[in-house]
């Protein structure tokens, strides 16, 4: 007997079902944030670098939504190239390698392939093999007799056997067919909650459905040039992620509470990463024009002290915003030679601060990205050559510095 506050599992009558009024501007949106990334001019280590960490905030974000508990030093030790022998591992590090691992063989895929049942029985293959198959058979459904209810408020999968492998037959055949008739982030999207709502499978449904989801949103052009880590958006809104999925299935599958809650979250991170992306132009701009300004000065001993200026501006760039004292302990090698080498390192950065090209931020220090837009560079070039030799006062963050600094 199932108790009355579980809610049963109903096979759709219509796979794709929402109000297009109410999702219409989010479609929009999350198709502008997806064409701005895709249209970004970009270098290819960038897009590496920022398509690496997104996947292991993918991976992670997937494991940590299901209960997975890891620190960074074990997330780390669980995606290391070279492989610690799975036996080591803790429960929760072997689902984020299976899903790591899964992500990457996605993305080896063309994103065209078809989503057929094989292919989604495929992904949860992947999900499970290593961490959960001890009591899931990995790519097949439900049998006879095992049901399953998860969630807040408590929900119950399709029925396990005939009910469960109908469902998930009528889903595929669904997105071979019915779904083409709508936009592709919604293809995806709803493919991410049908998964979820039947749960075809012993265990890694929700990691399955958003695996699936990621490689759909490829076919949609958002995860094209890079992904897009949605499961880290979920498990940062994880209330609200439950609740929209919940909401969606005791609305007889009408997707429109899961697609207003997940279109958002493309559009968020799509332009997190723009953002992400847009700093490295910053960088790179704020870098030459640095080396342009410094290179031109007439004196030979303001070139030197430049050069050293130049250093702490490479430090900033490399590590972001820094701790003053943490900023003079990795720049003191520069300084070694001279006779006080924390005295004229903290004299450098009373220049750089004067000149506007460092700003103090909370307590922190960091390169100021927007410099090279403040002032023309002869005017810059006029400042520095007269600036005197002792470090002026007169800038208002320099007593905050000097505080920082432990200065008198």
């Amino acid at each position: 007997m199932i108790a009355e506050n579980v809610s049963r599992y109903i096979v759709p009558r219509r796979w794709v079902r929402y109000d297009p009024s109410a999702v219409f501007h989010l479609i929009i949106e999350a198709r502008t944030a997806g064409g701005v990334l895709y249209r970004m001019p970009y270098l290819p280590q960038w897009i590496e670098q920022a398509h690496e960490e997104q996947l292991r905030l993918e991976a992670a974000g997937t494991s940590r939504i299901e209960g997975a508990q890891f620190t960074q030093r074990e997330q780390e030790e669980a995606l290391a190239s070279a492989a610690t022998q799975a036996t080591k591992l803790t429960h929760s590090q072997r689902q984020l390698r299976a899903a790591d691992s899964t992500y990457r063989w996605l993305r080896s895929r063309s994103a065209e392939q078809p989503v057929s049942a094989e292919f989604i029985r495929g992904i949860h293959r992947r999900i499970v093999t290593g961490c959960d198959d001890d009591h899931c058979e990995p790519g097949k459904t439900r049998p006879n007799g095992w049901n399953v209810t998860f969630g807040t408020p408590r929900c119950r999968g399709a029925e396990g056997g005939h009910e469960c492998r109908a469902a998930f037959d009528g889903l595929a055949a669904a997105i071979a067919d019915e779904f083409r008739r709508h936009d592709r982030l919604i293809q995806a999207i709803a493919a991410h909650y049908h998964i979820g709502a039947m749960h075809p499978f012993g265990d890694g449904n929700g990691r399955t459905a958003r695996a699936l989801e990621a490689f759909m949103l490829r076919r949609a052009g958002v995860n094209d040039v890079i992904m897009v880590s949605l499961s880290n958006y979920y498990y940062e809104h994880q209330d609200e992620y439950l609740t929209a999925l919940y909401e969606t299935r005791k609305n007889g599958h009408d997707l429109t509470p899961f697609l207003k809650f997940a279109l958002p979250a493309v559009a968020e991170r799509c332009n997190a990463v723009a953002e992400a992306i847009a700093t490295n132009h910053r960088r790179v701009l704020f870098r030459e024009f640095a080396r342009s300004l410094f290179g031109k000065l007439r004196s030979p001993r303001r070139r030197v002290l430049a050069q050293r200026q130049l250093e702490i501006l490479e430090i900033l760039l490399d590590t972001g915003p820094t701790e003053p004292r943490d900023l003079v302990n990795r720049g003191r090698a520069r300084y070694l030679g001279l006779k006080h080498p924390d005295r004229a390192m903290v004299r450098d950065l009373f220049r750089l601060l004067d000149l506007s090209a460092v700003v103090l931020d909370g307590g922190r220090i960091a390169a100021n990205l927007d410099w090279p837009q403040l002032s023309a560079e002869s005017e810059l070039l006029e400042r520095y050559e007269s600036m005197p030799s002792a470090a002026s006062t007169a800038h208002p963050a320099m007593a905050q510095l000097s505080r920082l600094l432990g200065r008198r």
